[in-house]
């Protein structure tokens, strides 16, 4: 099952919260070998119906061409969404989406993109991590959304597909 772009407009804001509520996200693209490979990338932002753009960190082995097709799966981390799936048995909506993209230009992040992200990872300031992991956050990549395609889990979600 996928939506189309016309159907993923109508469900634009639960993939917005989808990937909002997602601690880490993953990119898979091609090498130049024809060999496939999974990057972590930890802040994705959903701009519109379909546009995007993801902080590039950890993206070493990257196709980083633009124009190069990828993969980003991004699944709802929230406990509470989890807790409450499992104890009625089904999800309201789909746990975890497949973003089928094109890749833009990777380009300097700008300072409303710097502070947004900022703001995500503020609860971990405190931490020993927090400075290792972000505070190089210095490019963006922004890509065209072409599919959407919502994870399925079995019984739990079998509502949810047409």
């Amino acid at each position: 099952m996928f939506y189309e772009l016309g159907d993923y407009m109508s469900h634009f804001k639960i993939i917005k919260d989808l990937v909002k509520n997602s601690l880490y996200c993953s990119i898979s693209t091609i090498t130049k070998d024809g060999l496939p490979h999974s990057s972590p990338i930890g802040s994705v932002y959903i701009e519109n119906e379909d546009q995007g753009y993801f902080i590039e960190m950890f993206t070493k082995g990257f196709v980083n061409q633009s124009g190069s097709k990828a993969c980003i799966l991004a699944v709802n981390t929230s406990l509470l969404f989890w807790l409450k799936s499992l104890i009625f048995g089904q999800f309201k909506t789909p746990p975890g989406v497949r973003l089928l993209v094109t890749l833009g230009d990777r380009r300097e992040i700008s300072d409303i993109e710097r502070n947004r992200f900022r703001k995500r990872v503020r609860p971990f300031k405190k931490l020993k991590g927090h400075k290792l992991m972000w505070s190089s956050a210095n490019y963006v990549r922004p890509f065209s959304i072409d599919k959407v395609i919502p994870v399925s889990i079995g019984k739990m979600t079998k509502h949810l597909e047409s």
